[in-house]
């Protein structure tokens, strides 16, 4: 019965979790999670994977893992990429995999616009025996007795533009819309991400990057991450970033409590090595669950050729 009743609250936190995107705190160094614009943007191979551990301690909690690739044509102008996700919570899991393709216009001598597009499928599982406890004498007729699954095909759009210094990104993710009245799960809501940040030279060997991130479904509350990095030495990130709810569209009810949904990220990048990056980064939320953190590690490895030898120093974006 603890079991059920700590699904329960996670899917009310969550607003429905089902319905809603897969939380990452690291995007900011690798936004081909979010963005299939972002494919061949550093114009080398480059394999990131990812683990997410959300709200520690309590059962049934989100986790998350998460491995993509992407690199680019000779020319830097077409960029692929190919992404793996695995995420849970109680008893829903969505696994997905996609490949993008993203084509590069040079604007200028230092900008480019990137148009990219991701096509994949996505297979939504829910486990009724987890949530049917124990032997119910009027068990919910709504909850299925085993395991239901619907595999359904999934489209992402979105751009990318880049100088030296500066990026945005704009990008849409569960473009196809299912009736939820003919499926035995639930899928995601549509959502839209904005993303866009600045490097600033603090001294020869400090860069100070901050950036911030929309994220929008047109049903609840908007997301609005506030993020800062200092690159120390061209080794080493470090920073955090404030997650908060913001009203832009609508008013919500008391149910969403907008000051309770917010939350903060301490954040550290380490170049191991100029190919080799390592992540890790601890958020606590700033409500009831703030006795449970959340963890996520990344990994990430760069393919350089003997002409990329320009590209050794860490990529700011």
């Amino acid at each position: 019965m603890r079991k059920l009743w700590v699904l329960l609250v996670l899917l009310l936190t969550y607003e429905g979790y089902a319905q809603q995107a897969p939380q990452y705190t690291q995007y900011i160094f690798n936004e081909l999670i979010i963005n299939p614009a972002y494919a061949g943007s550093k114009e080398i191979l480059n394999v990131n994977a990812t683990h997410r551990s959300q709200w520690v301690g309590i059962d049934g909690a989100p986790t998350t893992q998460t491995l993509s690739l992407d690199g680019s044509s000779r020319s830097g102008l077409i960029g692929y990429g190919f992404n793996a996700m695995n995420d849970e919570l109680g008893a829903q899991r969505q696994l997905g995999l996609h490949g993008n393709l993203a084509v590069r216009l040079q604007m200028s001598e230092t900008a480019k616009l990137a148009l990219g597009f991701a096509a994949g499928i996505s297979q939504y599982t829910l486990d009724g025996t987890i949530l049917r406890p124990g032997n119910q004498q009027n068990p919910d007729q709504a909850v299925p007795q085993g395991k239901v699954s619907e595999i359904l095909p999934d489209f992402k759009v979105g751009a990318f533009f880049n100088t030296e210094r500066f990026f945005a990104g704009l990008s849409v993710a569960n473009l196809l819309k299912s009736k939820e009245e003919d499926l035995e799960v639930t899928t995601p809501r549509r959502h839209f991400f904005l993303s866009s940040g600045y490097v600033f030279d603090l001294s020869s060997a400090v860069i100070f990057k901050p950036s911030i991130m929309v994220k929008e479904d047109f049903n609840s509350p908007t997301s609005l991450d506030l993020n800062a990095f200092f690159l120390l030495g061209e080794r080493i990130w470090l920073g955090g970033s404030y997650r908060t709810a913001v009203q832009v569209h609508t008013n919500f009810s008391d149910e969403y409590a907008l000051d309770k949904r917010n939350a903060w990220a301490a954040i550290a990048q380490l170049y191991v090595t100029p190919k080799l990056r390592v992540g890790y980064s601890y958020d606590v939320s700033l409500n009831a669950l703030k006795q449970h953190a959340s963890h996520e590690i990344s990994i990430g490895y760069s393919f350089f050729k003997k002409q990329d030898a320009r590209m050794l120093t860490p990529r700011y974006f």
